[in-house]
């Protein structure tokens, strides 16, 4: 949907929204904030892949699975909350920096 759009910052991703795509915002080097509404069940496989820009994310209770790779490459990404019950794929955040902070509640 968005792919390498570099010069994306920021989204709201609309409330009825249900799924966030596989590859959705696949190379978005620009994005640094996205607000996902409750909404989303899914978020598809490397949705996110190499949005280096990202740095903390709020996955909201809704999201019952997260694809493989979805995060993939987010060398930025510092923090992100997720629901306990989420179902992770592979690689999730798989290049992703190792001091990332993983809060499950």
């Amino acid at each position: 949907v968005f792919y390498k759009c570099k010069s994306l910052e920021s989204i709201t991703i609309p409330d009825g929204v249900t799924k966030i795509g596989n590859g959705a915002f696949y190379g978005c080097t620009g994005l640094r904030s996205i607000n996902i509404p409750n909404s989303v069940t899914e978020i598809g496989w490397y949705a996110f892949e190499d949005c280096s820009s990202l740095s903390n994310i709020v996955i909201p209770e809704s999201v019952a699975e997260i694809g493989n790779g979805a995060f993939y490459g987010c060398t930025g990404l510092r923090s992100i909350s997720l629901p306990k019950k989420v179902k992770m794929g592979y690689n999730v955040f798989a290049g992703c920096p190792t001091d990332l902070q993983i809060e499950y509640r």
